[in-house]
Order: C-alpha cells, then structure tokens, then sequence
C-alpha cells in the first residue's frame, strides 16, 4: 500500500469510527417538538411581524425541515395561533391573582395595581410573548382574525366579570370598561416598549391611576 492510500484509508478509518462512536441525535417528543417551534416562531414573529414570516423560516431557526413543521402545523396561522393561545394561557393563568384580591374585598386601587403588575410584568420578562399578544398584523386573514378574536374575547370576559364584581356594575358596563381597560393596557404598553429606561412600577401606576376613578363611580 503507497503512503498516499494508506492516508486516504486512515482518514476512513477515523470517519468510520467517528460515526459509530457520535450518539445518536434524540428525538423530541411530540410535545417537546411543538414547544421548541412555537418558542422558535414566536420571536420570529415578535421580531419580523407575520407578513415577515415564514414556514421557511421557523424550520431554519429550529434546525428542522419544513416537513416537520407541517407534521405539526399544517399552516402557518396555525402555529401562530398557538403562540397566542401559549402566551393568553399565561395571562389567564396569572389573572387569577387579582380575582383573589376582589374576593378577598380589596377596594379597586388595590386590585388594579396588582392587574398591572402582572400585565405589565409579563410585557418586561418577555416582550416577544407580550408583541405576539397584543402587536397583531394588518396582514391576517379574516379566517385567522377570527380565531384570535375569539381567544381575546375569552381574556375580555374574564375582565369584565372582574369589574362587574368590583362596581356592582350591570353587564354591559362592565363588558364596556372591560374593553377599555384592555385598550389602554396595550396601548400603555406599546408607548412603554419605546421608552424602556421608565421603570415597572411607573408604568403600573399611570396605569392605575387613569382606570381607578371610573370604577369607583357608583
């Protein structure tokens, strides 16, 4: 054997042994898969919007093909969806403190600031969860809009059943104040986003200060 082939066998020889000696790369369950794209698709839709946003992309980002992706969302409203239904499922969860707070008889100042703590709090650990929420393209579908209208409206009648129990309000005044103190969360929300230097606990309490006063009316 020449010099030169007994390299060329060498290098064969470590290649072999390197593929058989590399473990296995683990497959995700289904569970950890959906997780790992939807964490992967929404910073890419926080970041790039949904017009900005592939399938293409969500497969790059994540390491997989597109095959994958469609193995688990068969569109890309799809996997949109399930970034807004993953992101209200945490403000729903942590709706529930304020609920404690009201059946507990704590007066609305009390309520509405702990509200904004969490709202806002949500927004400050994770802007990319809280854009999905509440940053929505002009570009959705009619189909797509009513999906996530549906979901919003979910959060909306929590608020409203919350405010009905703080005023002794009839339902459609509280359902009327429950879409405005959700307009003003996101919009107070989007003005903090570009002043980031203003702290939590500012932010909370204009917050609170602007929606205290109409639920005290009586």
């Amino acid at each position: 054997m020449t010099v030169e082939w007994a390299q060329v066998d060498t290098a064969r020889r470590r290649t072999v042994s390197y593929m058989t000696e590399r473990p296995p790369r683990r497959r995700l369950s289904r569970e950890a898969r959906q997780a790992q794209l939807v964490a992967v698709a929404e910073r890419l839709f926080a970041e790039r919007g949904f017009e900005g946003t592939s399938i293409e992309d969500i497969a790059r980002e994540a390491g997989v093909s597109r095959t994958i992706v469609y193995a688990h969302y068969a569109t890309k409203d799809d996997i949109f969806v399930a970034c807004v239904r993953q992101a209200r499922a945490e403000l729903e969860d942590r709706v529930r403190e304020p609920e404690i707070l009201i059946e507990a008889g704590a007066d609305a100042r009390t309520v509405i600031t702990r509200a904004g703590e969490v709202f806002f709090g949500i927004l400050e650990r994770d802007p990319h969860r809280w854009m999905v929420l509440f940053n929505p393209s002009t570009a959705l579908s009619p189909e797509l809009n009513a999906r996530l209208t549906e979901l919003r409206e979910q959060t909306i009648t929590r608020i409203a059943g919350m405010v009905r129990n703080l005023g002794s309000f009839d339902d459609e005044r509280s359902l009327a104040f429950a879409y405005a103190i959700s307009g003003v969360g996101e919009q107070l929300g989007r003005w903090w986003l570009t002043r980031p230097d203003i702290p939590r606990s500012t932010v909370v309490a204009y917050y609170r200060d602007f929606i205290t006063p109409g639920l005290d009316l009586r």
